[in-house]
């Protein structure tokens, strides 16, 4: 599965940033960077059946925007 790190903008000001075809909490260092980057303070992490699985693993991160 190709890499993918996917950002959306909330109308509310927050964003989800969800990483795809990322192995274990590799995930967690590649979106890193976007949610330091939006200035906002990480608000909910929601780790899929696929974070524990060392095969394939994405991650759902939600970042108060400020």
């Amino acid at each position: 599965m190709e890499k993918k790190i996917e950002i959306v903008c909330k109308k509310d000001g927050t964003f989800t940033i969800e990483a795809f075809g990322f192995e274990g909490n590799s995930c967690e260092q590649a979106t890193a960077p976007y949610e330091e980057a939006l200035g906002g303070e990480t608000i909910e992490k929601q780790r899929k059946p696929e974070f524990f699985n060392v095969n394939a693993a994405n991650q759902t991160t939600k970042v108060n925007g400020g």
